[in-house]
């Protein structure tokens, strides 16, 4: 029978009964042997294991006060483009820096613009960005306060967002299947593309190579972990907004089950094999900062916290416990600006 959640019962069995086949085991196998045979099968399934940097073209350039900033076209090895800001501190010593990701939100007429703000943007563009920045960053653009820290950061449009927006949200699931006739994910895309702009990233002039970290909120926690799990160009991540295990978040109300916005965040080729909390585990031992709010109607409070036990196993395992911080905070689905003094005073003491 299916319900009023579109789900049926072989769902619903799958989801109660399934004990993930890639998760780890503390009681059976070592910390490192797993996380090595792991990552390796993940890049595989999700067609990551090779990852050529980007080419890259300047489209402008501005200068903000203390922040060099450039307009970057990026072409990817799928054949895809994007554009992304990329914004520096006046300095020539060789900086730390951050790959941002932006969130979802059901938010498609910017991406990029999210995260990062230049004095002389479209003023088309103007009201959708004051208005989104205000409701889930607090008013505040992470890429520019980062600069005045230090940090070179880097932030480009995904598929669907900003400059490569689609036609609204109800197509996401026609994209999605146009993807899926030939075997590849959405997720995976912006996955591989995630992967690229660090590896343009890394390769960049005055950056330090040692000292790079993902950073991103809602759908860009996601994008942060998988990073961090996957890459060893990663030292250290910020998450927020986006963890739970697969059976907490399939339930009612949830978006797990809307399909839609789902399937920019789903993982056919290893669905059902590697929960989510061991998919983040795979980046123990570095260090990582994963956290949500106490009232996240997208990541309740139980479920959040079910993720962060198995995660703090996990790199209780990797012998690396305190590399590891966790919190749930007051408040919803937003990244505040108390949160984000905290994560970037984090960010210091990490990187």
């Amino acid at each position: 029978m299916i319900d009023a959640e579109n789900m049926c019962g072989i769902s619903r069995r799958l989801r109660d009964r399934n004990h993930f086949v890639w998760n780890f085991d503390p009681e059976a196998q070592d910390f490192q042997a797993w996380r090595s045979k792991t990552r390796e099968k993940v890049r595989l399934a999700l067609g990551v294991d090779e990852v050529p940097p980007p080419i890259s073209a300047i489209v402008s350039e501005w200068s903000d006060d203390d922040i060099l900033g450039q307009e970057l076209r990026l072409g990817f090895s799928n054949g895809e483009t994007t554009l992304a800001y990329l914004l520096r501190p006046k300095t020539a010593a060789p900086a730390p820096a951050v790959l941002l990701l932006h969130d979802h939100g059901s938010f498609f007429s910017i991406g990029k613009e999210k995260l990062s703000n230049r004095s002389d943007e479209n003023p088309e563009l103007r009201a959708d960005i004051d208005l989104w920045v205000n409701k889930l960053y607090g008013g505040r653009f992470i890429g520019n306060e980062l600069v005045r820290r230090g940090y070179t950061v880097l932030c480009a449009d995904a598929l669907g967002w900003g400059s490569r927006r689609g036609n609204g949200y109800e197509t996401q699931q026609a994209l999605a299947a146009n993807l899926m006739q030939f075997g590849v994910s959405y997720a995976s895309v912006i996955l591989s593309e995630d992967l690229e702009a660090l590896a343009f990233l890394r390769n960049l002039p005055g950056v330090d190579k040692t000292r790079i970290a993902s950073l991103g909120y809602s759908m860009g926690g996601l994008r942060a972990w998988q990073l961090a799990a996957l890459s060893d160009d990663i030292a250290a991540c910020v998450s927020g907004g986006w963890m739970g295990t697969l059976q907490g978040l399939m339930q009612p109300g949830n978006n797990q089950l809307r399909g839609q916005s789902a399937f920019t965040m789903l993982h056919p080729q290893i669905a059902g094999k590697l929960d989510y909390p061991h998919f983040a585990g795979l980046a123990a031992p570095k260090p990582a900062l994963i956290f949500t709010g106490s009232e996240d109607r997208h990541f309740p409070q139980p479920v959040a916290e079910e993720a962060f036990q198995q995660l703090h196993g996990i790199w209780g395992a990797a012998e690396a416990p305190e590399q590891l911080e966790t919190c749930i905070c007051p408040g919803g689905h937003n990244f505040s600006q108390k949160q984000q003094d905290h994560a970037f005073d984090w960010l210091d003491r990490n990187l």
